[in-house]
């Protein structure tokens, strides 16, 4: 959840400090491995696992739902060059993508579906919405940074990495994070607690 923080942490035990090679291993190592350091080589051609999103998917059943959604609900389908991004040469378009996914799952991306059903980038009508973002997220720069009316809030995390703050607490989360948990449980408190006023549901209504 932390990787720079692990990483340093790593090169001072392993006192990897003044060899550089050494400490490039390592943090390559921590991206790799988690924690556990069981894989001995890194090829990230011999590990790459095909899916729908070219940066990755992943393993497990979350993965498996991620490559699903972008078979769906996301429109990927851009190519990676190793020259402006960090991602091995890969040929991707909406045509590749759409073989792909009818492969796997029998359906098609949408191109135009997220925008039509969620109303593009015009949130102005909508309400009770957090848009939270990590600052060390690089998809944070196509995200929604600012607030856009009362109740659609946007939250940065100076020290987020990818939806950090909606993984479990760790001893060593930033202070940033944890203040941006704390926001949102606060928010949506508020939205459900004036949910029920509205509507005027009694503790008898809320128990189940």
């Amino acid at each position: 959840c932390w990787p720079r923080r692990s990483r340093h942490k790593q090169w001072y035990q392993r006192r990897v400090r003044g060899n550089e090679m050494k400490a490039l291993a390592v943090g390559a190592g921590l991206l790799y491995n988690g924690t556990d350091g069981t894989k001995e080589c890194f090829n990230i051609y011999d590990d790459f696992i095909e899916c729908a999103d070219i940066t990755g998917c992943g393993t497990g059943a979350e993965a498996k739902a991620w490559d699903f959604q972008c078979c769906t609900e996301f429109q990927l389908a851009t190519p990676s060059n190793n020259k402006t991004d960090m991602f091995p040469p890969l040929d991707w378009d909406l045509d590749i993508a759409s073989k792909y996914c009818q492969a796997n799952y029998q359906v098609s991306p949408d191109p135009v579906g997220a925008s039509l059903n969620y109303w593009s980038a015009d949130f102005s009508a909508a309400s009770n919405i957090i848009f939270s973002n990590g600052d060390l997220d690089p998809w944070h720069a196509g995200g929604v940074l600012e607030d856009v009316n009362p109740t659609v809030k946007a939250i940065r995390i100076a020290e987020g990495a990818h939806h950090l703050d909606l993984r479990g607490s760790n001893k060593d989360d930033p202070q940033s994070v944890i203040t941006a948990r704390e926001q949102e449980v606060s928010l949506i408190a508020q939205w459900l607690n004036k949910g029920i006023e509205r509507e005027n549901f009694t503790e008898d209504d809320m128990s189940f």
